[in-house]
C-alpha cells in the first residue's frame, strides 16, 4: 500500500505524523510467530507461536501520535471478529492470535487506530 493510500485511508493519524511519507512497514510491524527467539531468559508467552500467531510491533511515529490511546486499541483489536486475541506485551510490542495475513493484521490495527483518534 502506499503512503498516499495509507495518509487517504488514516487521515486523523497521519496528521499526527511527522514524515508523511511512509511506508506501511514502518508504521506497524507485523511478523508470523515462528519461535525464531533463541534468548533462554525470555520467558514472555508472546513468543510462543502456539499461544499467539503473529507477533505485532508498532513503530515509534505511530506509538508517538497514539500517544496514551495505544493502550486502548488491544481491547478494541481483540474484540474484532477476525481476531482471537491480542496481548499488549510492552505497550509497541503485541501478540495476536488472527487467521488474516500480515498486511490484514495490521490495517485491521490501524484501522482500530484511526477509529480511536476521531
Amino acid at each position: 500500500m502506499t503512503s498516499e493510500a495509507l495518509q487517504t485511508r488514516y487521515p486523523h493519524l497521519f496528521t499526527r505524523l511527522e514524515d508523511q511519507d511512509v511506508p506501511l512497514r514502518n508504521l506497524i510491524v507485523v511478523d508470523e510467530n515462528d519461535n525464531d527467539v533463541n534468548d533462554d531468559e525470555l520467558t514472555d508467552e508472546l513468543y510462543d507461536p502456539a499461544i499467539y500467531s503473529h507477533m505485532i510491533f508498532i513503530a515509534s511515529p505511530v506509538v508517538q501520535a497514539m500517544g496514551d490511546v495505544l493502550a486502548t486499541l488491544p481491547a478494541k483489536v481483540a474484540a474484532r471478529e477476525d481476531f482471537t486475541e491480542c496481548y499488549d506485551s510492552e505497550g509497541d510490542l503485541w501478540g495476536v492470535v488472527s487467521t488474516l495475513d500480515e498486511t490484514q493484521i495490521a490495517l485491521a490495527i490501524l484501522d482500530e487506530a484511526e477509529a480511536a483518534l476521531c
